[in-house]
């Protein structure tokens, strides 16, 4: 009974990490440039392969 109750939980588990997984997506996102400064702060840029869009995030971490 325990092993039967043990092997349910862990196909619910299983089943609600896939589900999680799939509903993610993905970004087909590359980066470009990755740069972290001895602050804490830095810079990243990246490029959407489908569209060629590039972001470019800056954080300014002060001490």
């Amino acid at each position: 009974m325990l092993k039967q109750a043990y092997v349910r939980g862990a196909l619910a588990v299983t089943a609600s990490v896939m589900i999680a997984v799939v509903s993610t997506g993905c970004d087909r996102k590359e980066t470009v440039l990755d740069v972290d400064t001895p602050g804490g702060g830095g810079v990243e840029v990246e490029r959407n392969k489908e569209t060629g869009a590039v972001t470019v995030d800056v954080d300014e971490s002060n001490p």
